[in-house]
């Protein structure tokens, strides 16, 4: 390729004078000024160009065999034109156009189908380039341009001037007349008119093109139109960092980075982090890794379901980091609020507008992601594709935010459990890096003492331990019980590992005025001892404590309150607990056994009761109703699925339901005694009408 000489013409000629002042001095130095000048123009002229291009198929090419050159992708192949930007303030004439003509010359004696184009910003004079620029060529304007190019042609004897056709160069050459000073409105205009950029704001996406467009001429880059695209996409992704969207609060990119640090209380029963998955510290899982990952691949929507201890995190965080070289990996913490889940969308929208393909995790269902249906319905409306979801719940937890799943379009449900074949597999794995206890001798053993329950995580506790997670439990509170700041460690694991259980976390703030004055203990020092022996665990922002995991806490709950009264913990936790965490907390208050629960909840409402305030009520009532009519299932799931198998499940749970007696009408819903009446001999209907009486009533609280 031909090297391009830019040339500056000096517009102030001022006369070498002996006693020159400064200032005269000063005015005559301009010429570093006129070569911005026109710099400029071709800068904004390039930046105006792209924004203009709406076409997947339009490129451009800066400060490459010309200032700009605009290439067009066809079937039958590239159509280039090569334009030339020229500025000045002074007016021009013929002789100006002798060096263009040689490099439009220069390139179209290489390859006779390109094309070329001046944009210029100077006013012309009279004669034959006025006439060349409006094409309005007489017989002796003509014959001026063929001696300049015979002039040329003197010049460059090495050109390949064969069969050189003069009219079908002058052809290939069209002209624009732009003034500068239209450029920087033209900008805005283009912005507006193709990219919808209608904001107060707009000179930061101006700006931003400005500098794209500066990058790009500097290294003489090929750009696409996804460029453009996606540098606008970044300036809105900036500008939603501020108050306009505050998702950026609620979501988070994951980091998978590996580190040396060693996180010597994986094994000790937590939930996993990223850095856990980093640094290769869960057990590999194939068979239901390989599940997930078809599911990740196949679906949108991807929820893995199970009880607590099953590994559920660990699967979806795994999930992430073997798919992080196609997909990004986000977080969110929070969507609770039908009102900002546009912010939520809107971040992602320009996420996949910017190329990216997020995989976004919810983990762990509960009341501060209990719209995750509603996100769903409305991402797969306004972003559609180029993402996917990965959401972990508690059998528990689903019933009480899954919410009608039929309206989401691309969905599939695992349920991770533990198998026999699976425990045998990681004994053997991690018998293999000596991770198995000398007292293990045997998967087997270990298998029959958790396989009532079948929980990924006390196996694998008493894999590395050789001892139960409720033992090692057990052992720790009795150590606790010697020292003299048992009181106060016991008052604080009561309330974090109740509430963990009950699927909350307690404010740090509130815990801390909550809990016994005069102690005589430093309470950050309690804390920080109570983290280190893996008992409770403090957020990165010092703002909650939580327990370690439910299945730990759960053992700890038990363990602290075989002599204590456990409502007394679940009253001190209601004073403690955000009114926007009453639904879930009360949603568990029917699993535990209360010594007086009419007691319980007066106690309750006596506390928090406030007429001008009634949103905890409803939450706690919703939560209890809820929780109540969950235990009532499981604990008669088999006749539920009796009923099931029998097509009478919706009869039956109409029939039983104590809002289908209406007292004051002295009317009974009872459809299947309706229905007994009419076919007597159908045994079918017999056999529901036996479960129905087997079944005994339902007690809300």
């Amino acid at each position: 390729m031909a090297s391009k000489k830019k040339t500056v013409k000096k517009e102030n000629n001022f006369q070498v004078k002996t006693n020159m002042t400064i200032k005269e001095l000063h005015e005559s130095r301009n010429g570093g000024q006129i070569a911005l000048k026109g710099y400029s123009y071709q800068f904004l002229y390039s930046c105006y160009l792209m924004l203009t291009a709406t076409e997947e198929n339009i490129s451009f090419n800066l400060e490459g065999i010309e200032d700009i050159d605009h290439i067009i992708s066809q079937i039958d192949g590239n159509s280039i034109t090569h334009i030339q930007l020229k500025y000045s303030t002074v007016k021009q004439d013929a002789s100006f156009m002798s060096s263009v003509m040689k490099n439009f010359l220069e390139t179209y004696l290489i390859d006779r189908n390109r094309k070329f184009k001046l944009v210029y910003d100077f006013s012309i004079a009279k004669g034959n380039l006025s006439k060349l620029l409006k094409d309005e060529l007489d017989d002796k304007s003509k014959e001026y341009w063929k001696e300049t190019i015979k002039k040329i042609r003197k010049e460059t004897p090495d050109w390949n001037w064969d069969n050189f056709n003069f009219d079908d160069f002058i052809s290939k050459i069209t002209y624009q007349n732009i003034k500068k000073s239209s450029l920087e409105d033209k900008l805005e205009c283009s912005l507006i008119e193709n990219y919808d950029i209608s904001v107060n704001n707009i000179k930061l996406f101006v700006n931003s093109i400005k500098m794209f467009c500066f990058d790009k001429m500097e290294n003489r880059s090929l750009v696409l139109l996804k460029d453009i695209q996606n540098c606008i996409e970044k300036v809105k992704f900036d500008i939603s960092k501020g108050v306009q969207n505050p998702a950026h609060s609620w979501i988070k990119k994951l980091d998978f980075s590996i580190s040396s640090k060693q996180e010597e209380d994986y094994y000790e029963g937590k939930k996993a982090t990223p850095l856990d998955i980093a640094n290769g510290l869960p057990i590999v899982r194939t068979d239901i890794e390989n599940e997930i990952l078809e599911s990740v691949n196949k679906y949108m929507v991807t929820i893995i379901k199970s009880s607590s201890g099953q590994g559920k995190t660990t699967l979806a965080l795994k999930t992430q980091y073997v798919l992080q070289k196609e997909y990004t990996p986000y977080q969110i913490t929070c969507c609770n609020d039908s009102c900002e889940l546009g912010a939520i969308v809107e971040y992602f929208y320009s996420r996949t507008r910017l190329g990216e393909k997020p995989l976004i995790l919810l983990d762990n269902l509960d009341s501060h992601i209990s719209e995750w249906n509603h996100l769903i319905q409305l991402m797969q409306t306004d972003v559609k594709y180029n993402y996917k979801i990965i959401l972990t719940s508690r059998e528990s937890d689903w019933y009480n935010y899954s919410g009608d799943i039929s309206d989401i379009r691309s969905v599939n449900i695992i349920k991770p459990i533990l198998t026999k074949e699976e425990a045998i597999k990681i004994y053997n794995k991690f018998k293999q890096v000596g991770h198995i206890h000398p007292n293990i001798l045997s998967w087997k053993s270990a298998w029959e003492k958790i396989a009532d329950k079948k929980l990924l995580i006390e196996y694998v506790y008493l894999l590395t331990h050789g001892e139960m997670i409720e033992d090692r439990i057990s052992a720790q509170m009795k150590e606790i019980g010697k020292t003299k700041e048992s009181g106060i460690k016991f008052e604080i694991l009561r309330k974090v590992c109740f509430a963990d259980i009950c699927g909350i976390r307690i404010s740090m703030r509130k815990l801390l005025l909550n809990l016994s004055k005069d102690m005589g203990y430093d309470l950050s020092e309690i804390l920080k001892s109570m983290s280190d022996e893996f008992l409770v665990q403090i957020s990165e922002d010092n703002k909650y404590i939580v327990g370690l995991h439910p299945v730990r806490s759960y053992h700890i709950v038990n363990y602290l309150h075989e002599y204590y009264p456990i409502e007394e913990t679940a009253y001190s936790v209601t004073n403690l607990a955000s009114k926007q965490d009453y639904s879930i907390l009360f949603s568990h208050f029917p699993e535990f056994k209360f010594d007086d629960k009419e007691e319980f909840y007066s106690k309750v409402v006596n506390k928090h009761w406030n007429l001008g305030d009634l949103r905890g009520f409803v939450y706690a009532i919703r939560g209890t109703f809820s929780g109540s009519v969950l235990k009532y299932f499981n604990e008669n799931k088999n006749l539920f699925d009796d009923a099931h198998k029998h097509n009478g499940l919706e009869i039956l749970a109409t029939d039983i339901c104590p809002f289908s007696k209406f007292k004051e009408i002295e009317e009974d819903i009872e459809t299947l005694r309706d229905i007994s009446n009419i076919f007597p001999d159908n045994e079918n209907i017999q056999h529901l009408l036996d479960l129905e009486n087997r079944i005994p009533k339902i007690n809300i609280i």
